[in-house]
């Protein structure tokens, strides 16, 4: 526990600061205010800064440390979180390494307290780029197994990066406590995400979920089917709430064994001068 320490009480400040102290203020210093305290206080084996809309976010990588390397994970938080939330997010970015995942958990778009929140909406452009910059730097790290695991509004937002269909580089997703966002504008319809979503999914949630994840649970199944997705997996989490609290490292457990099944391999190292990009591999392959 005493590893976490600094990281929940950077958490608990962030959720205790005052209105005034971000009334009027732009959402990129909000977000620095934060990503500047995470680059001080959160445990890494290195900072990463990355760029997507003219715009620098913070990156927590960890290396794996197992013997055999399964590949990388990219990380998303919920709504207003950050990464290295100390729910689901931190425990599993910090503990999968030991099993041969490298994690990469990026900062998500931000907005203040004085921003309507229905304008999380207009993030999910902003998140899907950045997801893409982040899947950038994993190719030219040569990891070719890439997963993303995303909580709550990170879900959403891994469904809606992968909706256009051309994400190959994304072999499986983790989509913890997904919900609908209604009030969101633009809207966001996850139904219809997963049903256009063909890559192995695993929809995990908690026995004690939010009541909105659980009521949607069969609606997210027959989606998952109507849209023929045969490598979609529903769990119920016995005794879990959404936040996995005191049982984070069987969560871990849960979704390791099944990336085990659904993503397999390892990180291949490609030619030295591989750089991430996908077409230019091709050309140079090309008789």
């Amino acid at each position: 526990m005493m590893r976490y320490s600094k990281i929940y009480l950077l958490s608990f400040l962030i959720m205790l600061l005052p209105y005034d102290a971000y009334a009027g203020a732009k959402d990129s210093a909000h977000e620095k205010q934060i990503s500047e305290r995470l680059e001080q206080e959160a445990n890494y084996t290195e900072v990463i800064w990355l760029e997507a809309n003219n715009q620098k976010f913070i990156g927590l990588f960890n290396q794996q440390t197992a013997k055999k390397a399964s590949g990388a994970i990219i990380f998303l938080h919920g709504m207003g979180g950050h990464a290295d939330w100390p729910y689901i997010i931190s425990p599993l970015r910090q503990s999968l390494p030991e099993q041969g995942w490298s994690t990469l958990s990026i900062q998500l778009p931000l907005l203040t307290m004085a921003t309507p929140i229905e304008d999380y909406g207009k993030t999910l452009s902003p998140t899907a780029d950045r997801i893409e910059a982040a899947v950038r730097f994993l190719r030219t790290r040569k990891f070719l197994n890439i997963v993303v695991i995303g909580h709550s509004f990170g879900a959403a937002n891994a469904l809606h990066y992968m909706s256009d269909g051309q994400r190959p580089e994304i072999l499986a997703l983790v989509a913890i406590g997904l919900q609908e966002y209604a009030f969101l504008k633009p809207s966001i319809n996850t139904l219809k995400l997963l049903e256009d979503t063909r890559i192995p999914i695993l929809d995990i949630y908690g026995e004690k979920d939010y009541q909105k994840v659980i009521q949607q649970a069969d609606d997210r199944r027959i989606a998952a089917r109507k849209g023929k997705n045969d490598s979609y997996v529903q769990v119920e989490f016995e005794g879990a709430d959404h936040f996995f609290l005191k049982m984070e490292d069987a969560l871990a457990k849960r979704i390791r064994g099944w990336l085990d099944k659904a993503a397999p391999g390892v990180s291949i190292m490609v030619n030295e001068n591989f750089d991430g990009n996908d077409q230019k591999e091709n050309e140079e392959k090309s008789p």
